[in-house]
């Protein structure tokens, strides 16, 4: 004779607990599956991972390319806003990585700078020796932080001396630190400022 006390599955109501945990173990499996796609995607296993997760693969180039364009945004706003240094006239150079400052005589200072790996990268400021001293590149590094506050946008430092004549390389990691620049394990052998920095000592407000 058959076995017929068989259950019910839609009788049997699972405890609210349950679902909860199954519901959280269910989110951190495909949160990991995700991870690891995206590692092997890195990896070169980009067809691997297209013929078995294509969901997963568009989705993150399609959140890549949000990224890109987010980025050059940002660095397109910063641009555009270290035009304006009061008592100097920029313009940009011709592979776009130099700003220029000048004033109605001389080329007093220029600002290099790249986008790289969706980074606003700062290589570093140069004033002429004539003009040193006189606090110029503080008013271009401060219309730089200032705009990259305003763009949400952290800023990657990797400078090196400009010649015997400028500040040493303890020098330039005082000068930059002072304006919220710090040593951060996300820029190895070089500086980084996060928006609105608190270690800014220049953007504390006095009471």
């Amino acid at each position: 004779m058959p076995y017929t006390n068989r259950m019910n599955l839609g009788d049997f109501a699972m405890p609210a607990q349950c679902q909860g945990e199954l519901l959280a173990e269910n989110r951190k499996l495909k949160s990991d599956l995700r991870s690891f796609v995206a590692v092997a995607m890195q990896n070169g296993l980009q067809h691997y991972c297209l013929k078995r997760h294509p969901d997963i693969v568009r989705d993150l180039e399609a959140g890549v390319q949000r990224s890109e364009q987010l980025a050059e945004s940002k660095y397109g706003k910063v641009l555009s806003m270290i035009q304006d240094v009061p008592g100097l006239r920029a313009t940009r150079g011709e592979t776009g990585e130099r700003t220029y400052y000048l004033n109605a005589v001389d080329n007093v200072a220029y600002l290099e700078h790249e986008l790289l790996d969706r980074r606003f990268v700062l290589h570093g400021i140069w004033v002429a020796p004539s003009y040193r001293g006189q606090g110029i590149a503080h008013r271009i590094l401060r219309r730089l932080v200032d705009a990259a506050d305003e763009a949400d946008c952290g800023l990657a430092l990797y400078h090196e001396p400009f010649g015997s004549e400028g500040l040493n390389k303890e020098e330039l990691e005082a000068f930059y630190g002072r304006h919220g620049f710090q040593n951060h394990g996300c820029t190895p052998g070089g500086l980084f400022r996060f928006p609105k920095s608190p270690l800014d000592l220049y953007s504390r407000r006095q009471l």
